[in-house]
């Protein structure tokens, strides 16, 4: 289920129709928001053996649809990071594996898709790989490329995709959702609704639990941007200890609540009314528009690091050394 990007939709399906739909595609928004669900579901609408007349829609239960959900239809490739690697990125091979499977005759689709997620784990070889595919891809061949920070991507793989850009859903829709869909309780519901941003993939992973995890995180990171440079460095030091495929998921969602910080600090600064904001939120609120735009930044450059295997410690002592500075910079002004 498509929660929201009406638009986004229309566009799409629009294209299909009249038989325009551009060969290169990218999807770019924060994560969690639906984009991949979109692509999937324009995989399926280019295919489906039932789809709804004048819309557009696929069935979502014909044998091709129900193919591409489970991610067995032989003509619909999900291109992603290697998950035995330590590094999270697509590698070369990979790429040009799926090029060269380009070259054979589709088996049974009207339109063959290549799906990319996220597009930003591509390093430079791999995504030049891509390159001239990308481009001139063989005939009944479709590209989308999901992306979280589209500015990482070579300007090349940027110049050859149309792009659409997918905004937050509003809060109240997911917070109904995880509701009358997911049958959430109404005050979990409400709170996973409000810490996603708007992101119904996001807001699904919080539970009650998930909930209390990331306030306690949130907690302990505010107490470490209000004190001094050696809280911050024990905090990145204790969260990259071990193996990088042990510490990788746990960063990754202290990058979050990092962002969800920032994002609070920017609707407070835009007077929206914000739950419980820490004397850090203030403080960064105090220093719009440069500040968070400034913390924004750094916390894509740590995410970007991250992927091409930068030491987690030291991003991370980066980026919370940026963000305390602008907090300190806010009390202070």
């Amino acid at each position: 289920m498509i929660l929201g990007h009406d638009r986004q939709r229309e566009v799409l399906w629009r294209a299909l129709r009249t038989g325009r739909l551009h060969h290169a595609w990218l999807f770019e928004g924060t994560r969690g928001v639906g984009k991949s669900l979109v692509a999937e579901t324009l995989a399926m609408a280019a295919n489906c053996e039932r789809v709804t007349p004048g819309t557009g829609e696929p069935c979502g239960e014909c044998p091709t649809c129900s193919a591409i959900r489970r991610g067995i239809h032989p003509d619909v490739t999900w291109v992603r990071p290697d998950e035995d690697r330590a590094a999270r990125s697509i590698p070369v091979e990979r790429v040009r594996e799926v090029v060269r499977q380009l070259g054979y005759h589709r088996f049974s689709a009207r339109a063959r898709f290549v799906l990319v997620d996220p597009a930003e784990a591509m390093a430079e070889g791999s995504a030049n790989a891509l390159l001239k595919t990308l481009e001139e891809p063989p005939a009944g061949t479709w590209f989308v490329l999901v992306t979280h920070n589209a500015a990482a991507l070579l300007p090349t793989i940027r110049s050859r995709c149309q792009r659409l850009r997918f905004g937050a859903v509003p809060v109240e829709l997911v917070e109904r959702w995880l509701v009358d869909v997911h049958q959430r309780p109404a005050d979990v519901a409400s709170g996973a609704a409000r810490a996603s941003g708007g992101a119904p993939g996001e807001a699904l992973t919080l539970d009650a639990a998930a909930l209390a995890t990331r306030r306690a995180r949130r907690d302990e990171i505010c107490r470490a941007l209000e004190s001094g440079g050696d809280a911050i460095g024990e905090l990145a030091g204790r969260l990259t200890q071990g193996a990088r495929q042990d510490w990788a998921p746990h960063v990754d969602r202290f990058l979050d609540t990092l962002e969800e910080l920032v994002r609070d600090a920017v609707l407070l600064a835009n007077g929206r009314q914000v739950d419980d904001a820490e004397a850090a939120v203030v403080a960064l609120s105090r220093t719009w528009p440069d500040g968070p735009a400034r913390c924004a930044a750094a916390l894509q450059d740590v995410r970007d690091d991250l992927v091409v295997f930068v030491s987690g410690k030291t991003a991370l002592d980066a980026v919370l050394a940026r963000i305390r500075e602008e907090v300190h910079a806010g009390r202070r002004g």
